[in-house]
């Protein structure tokens, strides 16, 4: 890279070149085009060229003329004209620093990989932006451009389209000064109309946008390329009187009834750009379409035209909860440094409301957003935040903070997930009325059993899934025996034999055949484990180094979520389905006893017992009616309940597992909250009530 001053001792400009593209710009315009950055920075700049050369006939013209262009650039402020930053002159040589943009021509060139529709309203989007700065131009700053054509527009970073080129701009008081070209002249008298060059211009710009740079001017009536829309009003444009010549205002009534104009790119544009001015129900309206409209946006409108309007619009208005979808999604297109600075701020201060509707929408886009969250921020500020949802009254909140451990526990610290989560979890787990939240705690749990400390990860999870194999609830019963033996890699052979074994034994006797039978096949894998040991004393020193340096195993991603709560629609258990789902449960387990095949079991079960449902995020003003109504069914089913599948089997799992690998000596544990040795048996519905019965069935 070479600094525009090594040539001079002057530092005044703060802008370098760092790139000199070949722009067929160049070759076109008294300026040279160059890629530039502000010095001692990364913002990026254009720079524009022109050398002083009095060898050159006409060099006192062509040098009045780019002086005449810096004077109006720096002067005229508008969004379709171009930002003028900086300008100096340096011995032979003046450069005009200005926003990021590129050709019009070369922009259009690079193109090819936008669909033809998604092209369609670009275009029709930077035709509306010449014609709204050329209005400006024309009606309030009283001045005709003269020189309107492809080579004299520009596109920025945000896609929109800009004029440049000023030098040939005169006041309408005055005559147009004359071209060097005669290519761009318009035809006609421009004095009976005083902007009908700048309107002819507008007419070359369509017909150049879809043809290339014009050779001559009879090409004009050559109109096969230009969008049949258009073509009501573009031999209008180019009339030699130039009194035949529409107004502006014209133009864009006769391309909004042909349909041209007022397409979803363009009335996006307007919205953002009138975002202050609409009323609520507006503003609703268009954020909550607007997601599904950026997938067919081209990246850098995306990027640099509606994700900075977004994150301003986030800052001052009360919509945020709306704003976040549509920003979320597109901060997948930043790189880590923007999104920790842009974004992650926002998602702090939503974590921060009190709003459920809110949290919601965190929760369920957290898979956007977590892996990119900076792990210090996320234990220190976050995740309190986020953990508080695990005791939230809404069963819908805390089921959706659950499953999202999944996507933030490999960057949680020690305290924060083997001591904090796994206290919310124990609870959860043992005293959380839901059969389902009860469930998937299992489940998150097994998810994230890699990432727990190995001292104390096989006593967390062999007390945690044993007291699972206890619960009332038969997705729960499944879900322990599975996560048992989708982890089994984590069990020091003494714990599978002491422990494990014995508590995946009560189960063999589990009223639902599909239980048993995922039961039996498990217990099969560990004693094959311990046979093989039995045969060999040598694989036990190796199995047991295994357990303890296994930190991030490739274990296949589970199928998904067992069950989910309130917010998902019924599903009736029919004892003849459940019948059927056992048989064909029983068919897809293997005979072989490995890792493997045990979890693929595990993602079999999982995919038997769940039924896809798509959330309604309308059904949160409806949580607590249909949670009272939840509650008063399960208070009559557990009064009719007269199975009791509870402690009483002869294994105690006496173990308090939310406080594995914390010291308690200096502290009171409150055994009513976290602890299990003093909880009351869950008990066991009838089987012909729970025939009866609807569970609330989604898949993750």
């Amino acid at each position: 890279m070479w600094t525009i001053f090594s040539r001079d001792s002057s530092k005044d400009f703060p802008y370098e070149i760092s790139e000199s593209p070949s722009y067929g710009f160049n070759e076109k315009s008294l300026w040279k085009l160059n890629k530039g950055k502000k010095k001692n920075t990364t913002q990026e700049v254009s720079i524009f060229e022109f050398l002083i050369n009095d060898d050159i006939p006409g060099s006192e013209t062509r040098s009045a003329l780019a002086k005449s262009a810096v004077k109006h650039l720096k002067t005229l402020k508008h969004p379709n004209i171009l930002s003028f930053l900086e300008s100096s002159e340096v011995k032979s040589i003046i450069y005009l620093s200005t926003e990021y943009v590129e050709p019009l021509e070369s922009f259009i060139s690079s193109q090819n990989n936008l669909h033809t529709d998604i092209m369609k309203q670009y275009i029709a989007w930077g035709i509306s932006n010449i014609i709204d700065g050329l209005k400006f131009l024309n009606f309030e700053a009283k001045l005709c451009h003269n020189k309107v054509n492809i080579w004299s527009v520009f596109v920025n970073k945000a896609g929109q389209w800009k004029l440049g080129e000023l030098e040939y701009m005169n006041s309408i008081e005055n005559s147009p000064p004359s071209y060097a070209s005669g290519l761009y002249c318009a035809p006609g008298n421009q004095r009976q109309s005083q902007f009908s060059i700048d309107i002819w211009g507008l007419g070359v710009l369509i017909w150049e946008v879809f043809n290339g740079p014009l050779s001559n001017q009879s090409a004009l009536k050559i109109s096969k390329k230009i969008p049949k829309e258009i073509l009501t009003i573009y031999p209008k444009l180019i009339a030699v009187d130039p009194m035949n010549r529409p107004s502006y205002d014209t133009v864009i009534s006769t391309l909004r009834e042909q349909g041209y104009f007022g397409n979803d790119l363009e009335k996006t544009m307007t919205s953002l750009s009138q975002y202050h001015i609409l009323d609520d129900f507006q503003r609703t309206a268009f954020l909550e379409k607007l997601p599904s409209l950026l997938e067919t946006f081209p990246k850098n409108i995306a990027l640099y035209n509606v994700l900075p309007s977004l994150l301003e619009m986030f800052n001052y208005v009360k919509e945020q909860k709306v704003i976040f979808p549509p920003m979320i999604k597109l901060s997948t297109m930043l790189d880590d440094q923007e999104f920790e600075e842009k974004i992650v701020p926002c998602i702090i201060k939503l974590f921060e409301s009190n709003d459920r509707a809110t949290r919601l929408l965190l929760l369920n886009s957290i898979e956007l957003y977590a892996s990119r969250l900076n792990a210090d921020l996320l234990n220190t500020n976050i995740f309190p935040l986020l953990v508080s949802g695990l005791a939230d009254a809404s069963p819908t909140i805390r089921e959706l903070t659950v499953r999202s451990m999944v996507h933030i526990s490999s960057k949680l610290n020690y305290n924060n997930l083997n001591v904090e989560l796994m206290r919310h979890f124990a609870r959860l787990q043992m005293k959380d009325d839901q059969g389902s939240i009860r469930t998937n705690t299992t489940v998150c749990l097994g998810k994230i059993a890699q990432h727990l400390d190995p001292k104390n990860r096989s006593k967390i999870l062999t007390s945690a899934f044993s007291r699972a194999l206890k619960d009332p609830f038969q997705p729960s019963r499944m879900a322990g025996v599975s996560a048992f033996s989708a982890t089994q890699q984590y069990y020091p052979l003494i714990e599978v034999s002491t422990r494990v074994l014995p508590a995946l034994c009560q189960v063999t006797l589990d009223p639902e055949k599909g239980v048993r039978d995922i039961t039996f096949q498990t217990i099969k894998g560990f004693l094959g484990k311990l046979e093989n040991v039995s045969e060999d004393a040598r694989l036990k020193e190796k199995l047991e180094e295994e357990v303890i340096n296994t930190t991030n195993p490739a274990i296949p991603t589970w199928a998904g979520w067992a069950v989910t709560t309130v917010t998902s629609k019924f599903y009736s258990s029919k004892t003849s389905q459940k019948d059927e789902k056992s048989i064909e449960l029983s068919k897809n387990i293997s005979n072989n006893t490995n890792v493997n095949n045990s979890e693929q079991m595990y993602s079999n079960l999982i995919k038997d017992n769940t039924v896809k449902n798509v959330y309604n995020e309308r059904q949160v003003e409806n949580i607590n009616t249909i949670q009272n109504s939840l509650n008063q069914k399960n208070a009559m089913d557990d009064s009719t309940s007269s199975n009791g599948w509870d402690d009483d089997s002869g294994w105690n799992v006496g173990d308090d597992w939310e406080s594995i690998g914390v010291d308690n000596s200096n502290s009171v544990k409150d055994k009513s909250d976290f602890g299990w040795e003093d909880q009351e048996p869950i008990l066991l519905e009838n089987s012909d009530e729970a025939a009866k019965s609807e569970y609330f069935i989604k898949s993750f």
